[in-house]
């Protein structure tokens, strides 16, 4: 496990050589967190009416 750990941190320190990148990159990601869900359609066909929809 130790082995594992390692070889994580010096890919990230590859990745990120210096604290400030580090930091930018986990600030960068925590805002592409904080984003607005985008808009998602749930289309159902309740009373059999396959035609008036199948262009969806």
């Amino acid at each position: 496990m130790e082995k594992m750990k390692l070889k994580y941190l010096e890919k990230m320190a590859e990745l990120y050589p210096t604290m400030a990148e580090a930091s930018t990159e986990i600030i960068n990601l925590q805002s592409i967190l904080n984003l607005p869900k985008g808009t998602e359609h749930f289309i159902t066909d309740i009373h059999g009416e396959y035609e008036a929809f199948s262009h969806v």
